[in-house]
């Protein structure tokens, strides 16, 4: 319980509630809060209904909270926090940056404490160096401004008594004798809105003991419910039926049992009478939950849908997407095992943090590796430049690893990433024992064959020139090569993908590798060497220009011994 502290006490830390679906955010905001000797994190949700419960659990000073979030918007969390909690919102999120956005007036209308625009881009890696004083600011301010918070009252159930007045007559013997043989809830109410009856079904689905002729409508979809509430009473005063509606209510126990919903009105003696019926679909979440823990979101959510069938397989346009840490197994010695399994976890959840945020899927973990698909098993436009832009953000989000490592090895990890796009098998493959949802072909093949070559070229991402192509937005990047990769005879240029542009001296050192490489290509030698050696005087450290220069040189000597015509595209034969 949140109260004053006596004289001589030291000040009672601020507990805050952060709510954000990303991982890499609750991350960031929690050292940002746990900075300031006057806050601490009373807990993390992320998503809206998991918020709602950890309210009511907690009993957080303040919750900071996003606005774009699965299960449960933030907008959505907010208008119920604010007809039944005193607890005070914060809004983070990138969908406020403007003074006149829908989503910033809404939050303002639904009673948000403040608003703080949180840097726009996939999983706004930069938050704590735009916003980290802005936030823990804001947060002061919003706590100081009334006097320290008093714990909120504890849930209670909803009244559950009856009212005498208006009491709906007791439902015909034969019909209740029918609602309780029902396996679904149902519950009538009059025209009133005044439960007329109920099944035991409904009782045991929504949790409730007792449910009393007579009670109102209003009172029976109270709490969190009042969304509900709302929804049916539209119907009964003659609005559009509900069919099929997913929904979740809040238990008096502060549980949420997910539900699908029908309710229409229908006409009886006693005047319109509400029809309302209900399955628990818990097993159906819980099953989706599952799946989610082994196949992607996307996919899960096909299966429990639509069933395996509609993952049989189909030909498709995709951009595979591998990365591998490099030097792995000499850190995972040095580490030990269980050292390397807290490693590669939480190295897992940045990176699976930052494709989900760019509308990939995640189709393997392979030891160390991550293959991961955009375009499959369905396409949400401009897929190739959301790979592209994934593996740009995969670089910066391995910034953050490393600086919160704390496993004392001296070696920041680093990582390879290669790209292919074309198109692939995609579908559920496998025994009828075991099955994953995955793609064959060769732009999977490529993709892993480029991100092994990563090490050879000395850069970080690698991608084909069909990737390149399918591009709509531009990419700071450089042809580094044109190579038959092993495995595979047609040939693709290779384009180093920048993290971050170069800065102005950096595009003298990139004229001087493409003018060496332009003569590269049409077997000019000694011009490309010397325009390599060029680059290599601006960026030492530039390995791709360094083995193209040393590669001229061994052509330039072995030229006379070609046995076909120089052709500009150089035959990789390791893996």
């Amino acid at each position: 319980m949140t109260g004053r502290p006596s004289s001589g006490e030291a000040p009672m830390r601020r507990r805050i509630l952060i709510v954000d679906d990303s991982f890499i955010i609750r991350r960031l905001v929690t050292e940002i809060i746990e900075s300031d000797p006057m806050l601490e994190v009373a807990g993390e949700a992320e998503n809206g209904k998991i918020a709602l419960q950890q309210v009511r659990k907690l009993n957080p000073d303040l919750v900071l909270l996003d606005i774009e979030m699965p299960e449960m918007s933030g907008l959505e969390t907010l208008r119920r926090l604010s007809l039944r909690s005193p607890c005070p919102v914060i809004i983070l999120s990138s969908l406020v940056g403007s003074d006149e956005s829908a989503e910033r007036l809404e939050a303002l209308r639904l009673g948000a404490a403040a608003i703080i625009a949180k840097p726009s881009g996939a999983v706004s890696l930069d938050l704590k160096q735009k916003r980290a004083s802005e936030i823990v600011t804001a947060a002061r301010r919003v706590l100081g401004l009334p006097p320290v918070l008093a714990a909120d009252a504890p849930a209670t159930a909803p009244d559950l008594r009856a009212d005498d007045e208006a009491t709906p007559p007791a439902l015909a013997a034969d019909l209740q004798g029918l609602l309780d043989a029902l396996s679904g809830g149902v519950l009538l109410f009059g025209p009133e809105g005044r439960l007329a009856a109920a099944n035991p079904a409904a009782r045991a689905i929504l949790r409730m003991d007792t449910l009393p002729v007579g009670l109102p409508l209003a009172a029976f979809f109270s709490d969190y419910n009042e969304d509900l509430a709302e929804d049916l009473r539209a119907v009964l005063d003659g609005g559009s039926p509900l069919d099929g509606f997913d929904c979740e209510f809040a238990t008096p126990g502060g549980d949420w049992v997910p539900l699908r919903l029908s309710a229409r009105c229908v006409a009886a003696a006693a005047g319109p009478t509400l029809v309302v019926s209900f399955q628990d679909i818990g097993r159906e979440k819980e099953l989706e939950s599952v799946l989610a823990r082994t196949q992607s979101n996307p996919v899960a959510r096909i299966l429990v849908e639509h069933g395996p069938e509609a993952l049989d397989g189909a030909l498709m346009p995709a951009t595979v997407l591998f990365s591998d840490i490099r030097n792995f197994t000499s850190l995972s010695e040095a580490l030990g095992a269980r050292g390397t399994v807290r490693l590669l976890n939480d190295y897992f959840s940045f990176m699976a943090d930052v494709l989900r945020d760019q509308g990939g899927i995640i189709d393997k973990y392979i030891g160390d590796a991550i293959m991961a698909l955009f375009g499959v098993p369905a396409p949400l436009g401009n897929d190739t430049d959301r790979a592209v832009e994934a593996a740009r953000v995969m670089m910066r989000a391995l910034a953050l690893v490393n600086d919160r490592r704390r496993d004392g090895l001296p070696e920041p990890l680093r990582i390879g990433i290669g790209l292919a796009t074309g198109e692939v098998l995609a579908g559920n493959i496998g025994s009828p024992e075991r099955m994953n949802y995955t793609v064959i072909g060769d732009a999977a093949n490529l993709a892993s064959r480029l991100e092994a070559i990563t090490k050879s070229y000395g850069v970080s991402i690698l991608a084909c020139g069909e990737t390149v192509a399918r591009l709509s937005r531009p990419v700071p990047m450089r042809l580094v090569d044109v190579v038959r990769v092993k495995g595979q005879d047609r040939p693709t240029e290779i384009h180093e993908i920048f993290v971050e542009a170069p800065d102005a001296a950096g595009c003298d050192w990139l004229d001087a590798h493409a003018s060496g490489f332009s003569a590269y290509r049409i077997g000019a030698f000694a011009m490309a060497e010397a325009a390599f050696a060029r680059a290599l005087d601006l960026t030492p450290g530039d390995q791709a220009s360094r083995l193209l220069m040393e590669r001229c040189r061994l052509l330039a000597r072995d030229s006379a011994t070609l046995t076909a015509p120089w052709d500009g595209i150089w035959t990789l034969t390791e893996k």
